[in-house]
């Protein structure tokens, strides 16, 4: 039997903070109380949290999930992730990276629960703003029943632009599947919205606000509708340079916390030194705020992730901290339907949980109560891809 105790000021539970001890065992937390008589471990004021489930990250520290990769860029990948308190992931991948996904979701890996695949198209109307002179193909059953089975039964989201002819088909397809359906890249309008969610249903939206038609007085747009609809949730980034501070506070009034899913949409430079990189034959420039341009201008992803965006919704916005964390854990544990066993620290559940200083840095990462990072001895140069550093121009 293998138990460990550790005493915290700050252990955050279902409900609220606990001033005291959480016990695991067998890679279960066994209990949580404000008395303990046997050893532990005393880690101060040091928080310990829920594992962060982010459901929508394209890679973070040379891992890229949007190129081609092999299982070890896989577990590459799983264990830089742990290093930013990430200890359940849905990698959010072009097709030629689904069957190694798939693959070593099968094996035994270190570092972030892989919960499935997420498909963030192909099927868009639009890209972000300023994307220039791309098309995208039109919705069609027959292609994502290929995409279904390159993922090998291991797809778990695919995200499309509702409004396109053809896009119910596939969503009704997607459902007969258990797969969910995150509205993206939509140029829709607020009747489109309303309509697609009648007619097929959606589950999620992508990245609330971005890839999507505004807010408008005399039309609400995509975004307006999306805010005014009943039981889809909502990923959000919160980096602040995807969304302004007054938006998200205008987006928390409108719907509960409970409904918000903390994403990074980070790609595979978010980690990496700041400075400009080729990707996909353009230049990109990441900045120390976490803001990745490329060469028109227009965001790609992020550079920043899930822990240090709630930095910013905590201490810019004005969330508590609590609610902060909660959108990044619980949230998504039930948008996925794996709140039973993982996404809070509660009697029972597996062992999920990270160690967080005063600063939003992650100290600890255990999955199922095995330590799978330490930043006292798991350095940038041991788990990063240091092939990716080559892609650096300046």
């Amino acid at each position: 039997m293998n138990r460990k105790t550790w005493k915290s000021e700050r252990i955050l539970t279902e409900n609220g903070f606990v001033n005291g001890y959480i016990t695991i065992c067998d890679g279960t937390i066994e209990k949580i109380s404000t008395e303990w008589d046997g050893e532990y471990e005393d880690v101060g004021h040091t928080g310990i949290f829920p594992g962060i489930i982010d459901v929508h990250n394209h890679g973070f520290g040379g891992w890229s999930m949007t190129d081609p990769c092999t299982d070890e860029d896989i577990r590459g990948y799983v264990k830089a992730l742990a290093s930013i308190g990430i200890t359940g992931i849905l990698p959010t991948a072009k097709e030629d990276a689904f069957e190694a996904i798939a693959r070593v979701m099968d094996q035994e890996y270190e570092g972030a629960v892989i919960y499935g695949i997420h498909s963030e198209g192909p099927f868009w109307a639009r890209g972000g703003e300023k994307t220039v002179g791309q098309t995208w193909p039109a919705p069609d059953v027959a292609e994502t029943e290929r995409l279904i089975e390159k993922a090998h039964g291991k797809m778990k989201v695919m995200a499309i632009a509702p409004e396109l002819p053809g896009a119910y088909d596939v969503i009704r397809c997607l459902h007969k599947h258990q797969i969910k359906v995150a509205c993206c890249h939509t140029a829709a309008y607020a009747k489109d919205i309303y309509e697609a969610k009648k007619m097929a249903g959606f589950d999620i939206a992508t990245h609330l606000g971005n890839g999507m038609r505004g807010i408008h007085h005399r039309d609400v747009g995509t975004l307006g509708a999306l805010l005014l609809l009943d039981n889809i949730y909502y990923e959000v980034i919160t980096d602040l340079n995807h969304i302004c501070p007054d938006m998200l506070k205008i987006m928390f009034k409108l719907q509960p916390y409970s409904k918000f899913c903390l994403i990074s949409d980070s790609n595979f430079i978010a980690g990496l030194p700041t400075g400009t990189y080729i990707r996909y034959g353009r230049e990109n420039y990441a900045d120390e705020k976490g803001l990745i341009l490329n060469s028109d201008g227009r965001i790609c992803g992020s550079g920043s992730w899930v822990l240090r965006n709630i930095k910013q919704l905590v201490t810019k916005v004005g969330v508590p901290v609590e609610q902060a964390f909660y959108m990044a854990s619980i949230n998504p544990a039930r948008y996925l339907g794996t709140d039973g066993e993982t996404g809070s620290l509660q009697t029972g559940k597996r062992a999920d949980m990270i160690f967080v200083n005063d600063d939003f840095v992650c100290e600890r990462t255990f999955v199922g109560g095995k330590l799978v990072y330490d930043r006292n001895t798991d350095t940038p140069e041991t788990i990063f891809n240091a092939e990716a550093l080559k892609l650096k121009v300046n």
